[in-house]
């Protein structure tokens, strides 16, 4: 029997200025994504915005992959006609837009902006991560920061977005009149870096990158990197797996001791681990409980046992035939969870 999905009957319009940043526009697509998935009927106003990212890299048949994520199962309309007879449920829309009261009729607003309050500051992705103190967590202090892969940042405010329009879906069931959800970019990637902000308050040290002096980093393997994460209980099974002198020590059963001297010791780790490939490392991993973290790429993913058990990636035809892997939403709703868009059952 089919279930019927979280959001259906909810109809959603994306609705990006000319004058949105990547940043917010991803964070609206990105909710507008989530709310697909469980059912409810998106519709994406054509804009400039939305057009240019088609051609973001990388490409899969000469479209952009982020946009084929991003932007599936959503219906895209004129202005005109996605705001028609004031049919929209909720409008997630950038702070140029929600001053066009007029086009919003009975809907309840989301309302994203990126202002870090910083005027001396272009707002970007990568300036809110660095704003937010995101990019001093990892990598070379001698280096330049490096911007973190994919749109962590802009996804982590869909979610909120999306958090914010069910809260208030949720609300306007119990009879309220609609209203406005604000999300600001730049809080968000303050609320991550929330251990920052706490060490801060009580330590006048707060956490900064030290490359390769840092306790965990990721090392290289023989086909790939690890990540190299282990706690204070797992260093004796550790130097049992690395199996060399260098690492027996008695200073360094101290963990201060071990941190001041975390280079060398990584790069110890590092070269017994040179002959050893990720699924060697897991294997072993698991087998002495060390928290090992092998990197795998998606197409790996996709054959994991455990991926395989939770149904986390699912393979759908696109729009134009093509085969596609997509994460599926780790939403469990009355026993069933939803694919793409059409939130057709597919087993809990």
């Amino acid at each position: 029997m089919k279930v019927q999905a979280p959001l259906e009957g909810i109809r959603i319009v994306e609705w990006l200025s000319d004058e949105c940043s990547i940043a917010v526009g991803l964070a609206i697509s990105f909710a507008g994504r989530v709310a697909a998935d469980l059912g409810a009927t998106v519709v994406q106003v054509d804009a400039p915005l939305p057009r240019a990212r088609r051609a973001i890299g990388p490409l899969v048949d000469g479209e952009s992959a982020l946009a084929r994520f991003i932007d599936r199962d959503k219906q895209q309309a004129s202005a005109a006609t996605a705001m028609a007879g004031g049919m929209a449920d909720i409008i997630i829309c950038d702070v140029t837009h929600a001053m066009a009261s007029d086009h919003v009729g009975k809907a309840s607003l989301a309302i994203v902006s990126d202002r870090a309050q910083r005027p001396d500051v272009p707002d970007s992705e990568f300036t809110l991560l660095a704003v937010g103190g995101l990019l001093d967590l990892v990598g070379d202090p001698a280096a330049e920061p490096l911007r973190l892969g994919g749109h962590q940042l802009a996804y982590s405010a869909g979610l909120a977005v999306y958090a914010g329009i069910a809260g208030e879906l949720c609300r306007r069931q119990g009879g309220g009149a609609p209203d406005t959800v604000r999300v600001n970019i730049a809080d968000v990637a303050v609320w991550l870096n929330w251990k920052s902000v706490a060490m801060g308050s009580w330590s006048a040290r707060v956490p900064s990158r030290l490359g390769d002096g840092a306790e965990w980093r990721t090392i290289r393997c023989a086909d790939g990197w690890l990540a190299l994460v282990y706690l204070e209980a797992d260093w004796p099974k550790l130097k049992l797996l690395v199996n060399d002198p260098r690492l027996d020590e008695p200073r360094y059963e101290d963990r201060l001791e071990r941190r001041r001297d975390a280079t060398k010791i990584n790069a110890v780790v590092e070269q017994a681990f040179a002959t050893k490939t990720r699924a060697e490392l897991r294997d072993i991993a698991l087998a002495r409980r060390i928290p090992l973290g092998p990197v795998w790429t998606p197409a790996e993913l996709e054959h994991d046992p455990q991926y395989l058990a939770r149904n986390f990636l699912q393979r759908s035809a696109d729009r134009d035939g093509a085969s596609v892997l997509r994460p599926l939403p780790p939403v469990i709703w009355n026993g069933a969870r939803f694919g793409s868009g059409a939130a057709a059952e597919i087993g809990a």
